[in-house]
């Protein structure tokens, strides 16, 4: 469950659009949650079939193949490579069901709010890494997130490659969160451009925020997008799914 919620959390910074150039992203984030803290430099490669995902601190990378439909976590400590196919995990997290009986159920939803009570706004503009930005307010109970999105910007992943991201990304929040996380994220995908800016509250004193601070529109040397050799290859896909067929 971890890997998904890197997922979830690294796709929080694009949404569906249409194709465009190679693209290169960098963020400063900073996160505080149930008092833990945490500051990075992250960096995002875009292709028209690759989204790969690098952190400064060059511990753990993430790489989605959207031609063969797969995701990889790369961890270069334990030289591990976990991957996973997401038609097969999003079949897997379809049939899940959330962790605990009708008392977590209950105690999500004290937490977190009714996911249907939902609120979308657009507040005006803000430049962010030097572009012009919508900003945007969204709310679905408790949980509250602000952005500020380029409308002109746009990765280059075809459309239907990236709506199966954007579906686990939904499903992956629901499963770890609530169905509130779910539905903001769902929200978040059906507006416009690619998020500079995005800042989430809501949860147990939860206070995030990553903001771009580079944009560099332009061809991608092709080794940025090639798994390190010599690494172990484990099937995060294969154990999902066989923790579902545990559960019927």
């Amino acid at each position: 469950m971890k890997t998904l919620c890197r997922f979830a959390a690294i796709a929080l910074t694009t949404v569906c659009s249409l194709t465009a150039g190679d693209l290169t992203l960098t963020f400063n984030t900073r996160a505080k949650v149930m008092g833990f803290s945490r500051n990075s430099v992250d960096t995002h490669y875009y292709s028209s079939r690759f989204h790969r995902t690098r952190s400064e601190d060059g511990k753990q990378d993430t790489l989605i193949d959207f031609e063969k439909g797969i995701s990889y976590q790369i961890d270069h400590a334990k030289k591990v490579i976990q991957f996973m196919k997401i038609d097969e995990v999003l079949e897997a997290m379809s049939q899940m069901k959330a962790p605990g009986g009708p008392d977590m159920g209950a105690m999500l939803g004290g937490l977190f709010g009714n996911a249907e009570d939902i609120k979308v706004e657009t507040q005006g503009t803000e430049t962010v890494a030097g572009r012009s930005c919508t900003r945007h307010h969204l709310s679905a109970g408790r949980m509250v997130m602000d952005f500020s999105a380029d409308p002109t910007l746009k990765p280059p992943i075809p459309a239907a490659a990236w709506a199966k991201s954007v579906r686990m990304k939904a499903l992956a929040g629901s499963m770890v969160a609530s169905p509130a996380l779910k539905k903001l994220y769902e929200e978040m995908s059906r507006i416009q451009g690619i998020p500079l800016k995005t800042q989430m509250k809501g949860f147990m004193g939860a206070d995030s925020i990553s903001e771009a601070t580079r944009v560099v529109e332009g061809p991608i040397p092709a080794a940025t997008f090639e798994l390190p050799a010599g690494y172990r290859m484990e099937d995060f896909g294969k154990k999902l799914k066989e923790q579902v067929a545990r559960q019927h």
